[in-house]
């Protein structure tokens, strides 16, 4: 049976999008050890599924959907900038999100109990939505990237979150190539 690498998402409109490009092409220039995300690859991650049997992905689309089901649209912010583990000692770099409702987190509750009924394990982190600029490769300039990034205000850009996507990432020497799968409404 063919395993499909999956994760489930919030895509980003065109105006995240374009202000996260401009912050990594500010942080490009100070720090060559970051692996930068590819601007149209970076979303909101809810879940990362790993490598699933592709005969179970209508199974985790119908899981979405009852978590998504009495979900509404909402806003989400960027917030702050920050990194994994921290900024002393960099792994991810990445801006936040704000989610003032709760609609994020309860989404994220419902899915991750609609996804534990079909044997995915829990998270044992707590949820911390963020967006992924770049991951480490090296020590040259990360010092540099993360004062960089810590100095970094974001601005007020909103969203409003409409649906999620069951979404496939195959790996490759260019970076992540991401395929939707499904594409699941909150509730309208």
């Amino acid at each position: 049976m063919e395993k499909i690498r999956t994760f489930i998402c919030i895509d980003l409109p065109d105006e995240i999008v374009d202000y996260l490009s401009t912050v990594q092409n500010k942080l490009q220039r100070v720090g060559r050890g970051v692996r930068w995300v590819a601007p149209q690859n970076i979303h909101l991650t809810i879940k990362f599924l790993g490598d699933v049997r592709s005969d179970a992905i209508d199974d985790i689309a119908q899981a979405v959907s009852r978590a998504c089901h009495e979900t509404p649209p909402f806003s989400v912010s960027l917030s702050h900038t920050g990194a994994f583990p921290n900024f002393h000692r960099p792994r991810i770099f990445w801006v936040g999100i704000r989610e003032e409702s709760g609609a994020l987190l309860s989404l994220y509750q419902k899915m991750e109990d609609e996804l534990q009924r079909l044997h995915f394990a829990r998270e044992d982190r707590r949820f911390s939505p963020h967006l992924t600029l770049g991951r480490s490769k090296s020590d040259d300039g990360l010092e540099e990237v993360s004062t960089a990034l810590q100095q970094e205000k974001c601005p007020a850009l909103s969203f409003v979150a409409r649906e999620l996507i069951v979404m496939q990432s195959e790996l490759a020497p260019q970076g992540a190539l991401y395929t939707p799968l499904a594409i699941v409404p909150l509730k309208m």
